[in-house]
């Protein structure tokens, strides 16, 4: 069994450096040729494909989809973290209070959450059962595209490789990147790490974080 976590194209929050979350921001232009490329380029056969329920997933997952004539399956638990009250804003945005919180958040984002946002112990009982309703539908010889986010990915691989949970907000996810995981003899392994050659092969940048 495989799982290809692709991470949404960029929008131009991203290319801002403004927080996401679960704001539901449209792809860019570039996150629309992402997704032509990613589709293009794709290397590997897939069974089914899942998506998050924010547009930025919906829309990226569509060429992908539609090469393999797969209808993409939403899931609502692979949205992306919700970062509260810093949702919307740049660092530059943010007022002396907010800024302390969120260079906490940077140093220990196990421990401290966003106000009004999501707990990290939360997020990742979320990305658990959505690995785990995935994996249900899955024989042992299929694979299975995920379109979400770049935070939802880091949780993912975290989680499946047992890693200490720091290790996710010191991993590198790119727009339209593939990371991949394979499930063999009881545990998963990983195969790829943020991969972006389908976009350069296809003449299309990475686009902003």
């Amino acid at each position: 069994m495989k799982l290809i976590f692709i991470r949404h194209g960029e929008t131009l929050w991203n290319r801002e450096f403004r927080m996401q979350g679960v704001s539901d921001v449209a792809l860019s232009e570039v996150g629309v040729r992402q997704s032509a490329a990613l589709a293009r380029g794709f290397k590997w056969q897939i069974d089914k494909i899942f998506t998050s329920p924010l547009d930025r997933a919906v829309s990226f997952a569509k060429p992908l989809a539609s090469r393999f004539k797969l209808t993409p399956e939403i899931i609502p638990e692979l949205r992306e973290m919700s970062f509260g009250r810093w949702e919307g804003l740049r660092y530059a945005d943010m007022d002396d209070e907010m800024k302390k919180g969120f260079e906490e958040w940077c140093v220990d984002p196990v421990n401290v959450c966003p106000p009004e946002g999501e707990a990290a112990a939360d997020m990742g009982e979320r990305v658990r059962a959505a690995v785990d309703k995935i994996s249900q539908t899955l024989g042992e010889d299929e694979t299975a595209a995920v379109v979400t986010h770049g935070g939802l990915i880091r949780v993912a691989v975290t989680l499946l490789l047992e890693l200490p949970p720091v290790t996710a907000a010191r991993m590198q996810i790119e727009t339209g990147s593939a990371t991949i995981l394979e499930y063999v003899a009881g545990y998963w392994s990983l195969v790829k790490l943020n991969d972006t050659c389908h976009l350069q092969e296809n003449g299309e940048e990475k686009g902003g974080l």
